[in-house]
């Protein structure tokens, strides 16, 4: 299905046994280009920079399994089936090799495809990437300790609603926004939030581009800094005045003078 007006598409995907459809958008012509969105988001918050970057390639956003136009998967995933699920996307439109441009989560995503499919990826993009461990105070670590503890023995002493009205009131208080509104992805985004990608940055080889913005505190400038470390193929660049979310809007402009530069340094 393929509505020419905004160029949104559906496509069904086989992975592990199941039919998986995938909403996305597919706009331009040329070497290919695929984005990965951050947890919570969708394909549109792509969109003004596809428009611009479309103009010089072919420019596909993913809706991932369970946000905008994409059902959720068929049970709790962790990054590594979310990436097995776009390398399946990528096989499906014949897309190889291309550039995977990540967001946050979608960061993740494009590390995982970089370690495990070499081949499938010319270059990656990562935008406020996540997939490292932050450091947390040891007083902060304490009182997230205390709460857990407190949590687990209300709903052992008080049994049904009253115990898990508790519990869930206590979880509150050191839960993080997307924990509490991930509704039936929260096992799923337990999952990706725990795991530490920083030791499989050593292997990938692929040319990476690493774009934060300087007042990101979701992913914060310090993650772009490590892995430019780790990697061996790395240009990093931080981005004056922007967060977390603005680098893709205010900063759309800056970041697509970023990637241009970057895809035209490319071996061809």
């Amino acid at each position: 299905m393929n509505d020419s007006s905004n160029h949104s598409c559906m496509k069904t995907i086989h992975y592990n046994g199941s039919d998986i459809p995938l909403a996305y958008s597919d706009v331009g012509t040329g070497n290919a280009s695929v984005f990965l969105h951050g947890w919570g988001a969708n394909r549109s918050f792509f969109q003004p920079l596809t428009d611009s970057l479309s103009e010089t390639g072919r420019c596909i956003s993913i809706d991932l399994p369970g946000f905008g136009g994409s059902p959720p998967p068929p049970a709790p995933w962790s990054t590594i089936e979310y990436a097995e699920c776009v390398l399946a996307f990528l096989d499906e439109l014949r897309l190889e090799p291309c550039i995977i441009i990540g967001h946050s989560f979608g960061g993740r995503l494009a590390i995982r495809l970089a370690v495990k499919h070499p081949h499938r990826c010319r270059a990656l993009v990562l935008i406020a990437a996540a997939g490292l461990r932050r450091s947390v105070p040891m007083l902060k670590k304490a009182r997230i300790r205390m709460i857990q503890y407190t949590a687990r023995i209300a709903k052992t002493l008080l049994p049904g609603r009253l115990g898990e009205s508790i519990k869930q009131n206590l979880y509150k208080k050191i839960a993080s926004r997307d924990y509490l509104d991930a509704g039936e992805l929260r096992e799923t985004f337990v999952k990706v939030v725990n795991e530490d990608l920083e030791p499989l940055l050593s292997s990938i080889q692929t040319p990476v581009l690493l774009l934060y913005g300087a007042d990101d505190t979701e992913t914060p400038p310090e993650f772009g800094r490590r892995m430019k470390t780790q990697l061996p193929n790395a240009q990093y660049v931080e981005l004056p005045g922007f967060d977390h979310y603005s680098i893709l809007t205010r900063g759309r402009h800056q970041v697509e003078h970023h990637i241009t530069a970057f895809l035209k340094g490319l071996p061809q």
